[in-house]
């Protein structure tokens, strides 16, 4: 992702207001607003994005945001990173890593030797092993918030001592997408972890006694200490390893990148990089004025049709990407009953929602049956009529009406809704929602808050979910999910199928029988009907004439993945 190997939520559906006035508050330490060379340009590069940051870790289960990540790619740096295409590349300037070994399964990762945090703090073995008892879900470490632990789960303690720069992993069983951990935004400052929370060692001398009361404090800084109000910022807890700082954020318009000047890889072409708060449909109108260089919104049928209307004014162009929309049923409520989740499989219109709101965008599109195989990919047409999702293509209202046998269920639809920046492609589905399923009996009621992915989301406070997962190729990607206790899965869905043939396939290294138990799953996830995918999502990336380096990357990673590139003719 940005976070590697974790799915990450779409959360925006809208953003705060433009207009809304505000300024950074609480901000500490010194803006960092000299360049990191005399190579970089002294530019300034906006871009529009929809969601607003609120976190310096996006490893935890609620900053595993795409709008964290966004800005965290280029600031907090990690041994590889997602290439456009959806393939993973080394970053040669923060480190190398090699395999050494299949049997144990053994990889060793070496820091380059100038790698130091923008504090000064050299980067090394402590930070790397923090990272992995964050995520390790070790007894008495699991009180660190974790968005997935799969692949750490299966690591032994890191060999390596304070100060040193080569760390040697070995794997007590085998870890398929072994390559897709330790990736950018996973490796944090231990020893701002330990100041803040006073702590009196290390993490590598707790690695073995992660029951430690010393360490419980620093638990509760990794989890919390980090998570912002709007436009706060702490910049003296908040290094970067990485070829930009986070410098300033005025809360609802803007945040802020500073080129680092203690970067000591390849500089950034441009000294201050702005992520303009805009929401989707205001953004085609920001970028014919000029006031933003680049944005790449949320699929809506209008927007693509503004950038069309603007023809050679922009350069515009549409792609497959690795994010998918869908609906999620609350186990917690009235929906634990499968009659009920069944009757509203069968009223749920998808493929009117496509025809609509998709196929607009992109011709191609169609009704999506995967969790884990995405359309455009060459397996997934050994998924269309194999794991039990099409018999919920067509909309089935008698049969929904008797299952419901006369009952009237009230069905609160959550997502995140901000009605000053509404994104009319989800309140459009909404529409045809409750037009088709009301039909059957169901009384659908728009519950879309703009807190839904702070509040409501996490206490499983809602009927049905709708929102959508931004991944990658990585079947492991969805760790967390789909398995009981997971910790994207607050919807409370367990099935001890799910969690074997999950355990089975990621430790598989085998990729024809990866899919054999990528089928096992995805088929018991509809025979259960725990969550309903509606389809992939069309990607949109508009820029004005003079962007240059700026190239869309089809999965999580989203534009930044190659931020330190963009420049302007």
């Amino acid at each position: 992702m940005s976070k590697g190997a974790k799915a990450v939520a779409l959360l925006a559906g809208s953003t705060l207001a433009l207009a809304a006035c505000a300024t950074s508050s609480g901000s500490t330490g010194s803006s960092s607003s000299s360049s990191a060379s005399a190579s970089t340009s002294s530019k300034t590069f906006t871009w529009a994005y929809e969601q607003e940051f609120a976190q310096y870790n996006g490893n935890t289960s609620d900053g595993n945001s795409s709008a964290n990540h966004v800005v965290l790619n280029s600031v907090i740096n990690g041994f590889w990173e997602f290439n456009p295409d959806g393939t993973l590349g080394p970053n040669k300037d923060y480190g190398s890593y090699t395999k050494t070994s299949d049997n144990p399964l053994t990889v060793k990762y070496s820091f380059n030797p100038k790698a130091t945090w923008s504090d000064g703090e050299p980067i090394g073995c402590d930070d790397f092993v923090m990272a992995w008892l964050a995520n390790s879900g070790l007894t008495g470490a699991k009180g660190f918030s974790s968005a997935g632990t799969s692949g750490y789960a299966d690591q032994n303690k890191p060999q390596c001592k304070d100060g040193d720069k080569d760390v040697t992993v070995t794997y007590k069983k085998s870890y398929g997408d072994w390559e897709g951990l330790y990736g950018s935004a996973t490796i944090l400052p231990a020893h701002i972890v330990e100041k803040q929370s006073g702590m009196t060692k290390k993490f590598i001398d707790y690695a073995d006694t992660p029951t430690s009361p010393d360490l419980a404090k620093a638990i509760e800084f990794y989890n919390k200490g980090w998570a912002f109000n709007p436009g706060q910022l702490k910049k003296d807890i908040m290094p970067s390893s990485g070829p930009y700082t986070i410098d300033s954020w005025a809360a609802g318009q803007s945040l802020t990148l500073k080129a680092n000047p203690k970067w000591w890889g390849e500089p950034a072409k441009l000294g201050t990089i702005v992520i303009r708060y805009i929401g989707g449909p205001q953004q085609a109108q920001a970028l014919q004025n000029g006031e933003v260089q680049a944005m790449d919104p949320q699929p809506q049928v209008d927007i693509v049709n503004q950038l069309k209307a603007l023809g050679s004014k922009i350069k515009f162009s549409t792609s497959d990407q690795y994010s998918f929309e869908h609906v999620d049923f609350s186990f917690k409520g009235a929906f634990k009953d499968k009659t009920l989740r069944e009757a509203f499989a069968k009223c749920l219109p998808r493929q009117q929602i496509v025809d609509n709101l998709i196929k607009p965008q992109n011709a191609n599109a169609k009704i999506m049956e995967t969790r884990i195989v995405f359309p455009f990919q060459p397996a997934y047409k050994d998924y269309e009529t194999s794991i039990g999702g099409e018999k919920y293509d067509k909309v089935d209202i008698a049969g929904a009406k008797a299952l419901l046998a006369g009952k009237t269920p009230t069905v609160r639809i959550g997502w995140r809704k901000d009605p000053a920046q509404l994104n009319k492609r989800r309140a459009d589905q909404i529409s045809l929602i409750q037009a088709s399923c009301n039909q059957a009996g169901f009384k659908v009621v728009d519950a879309g808050t703009p807190t839904f992915f702070d509040k409501e989301w996490p206490a499983a406070n809602f009927d049905v979910a709708m929102f959508a997962w931004a991944g990658s190729p990585l079947l492991s990607g969805n760790d967390g999910i789909y398995t009981t206790g997971g910790g994207q899965n607050p919807n409370g869905y367990s099935n001890p199928e799910v969690d074997k043939a999950w355990a089975s396939m990621i430790h598989e290294l085998d990729k024809d029988k990866q899919l054999a138990l990528t089928k096992q799953f995805e088929t018991a996830l509809w025979t259960d009907l725990a969550t309903i995918p509606l389809y992939a999502f069309p990607a949109l990336l508009a820029t004005t004439p003079n962007v240059e380096g700026v190239q869309y990357n089809a999965t999580q990673a989203d534009l930044t993945w190659n931020a330190s590139k963009w420049n302007l003719a």
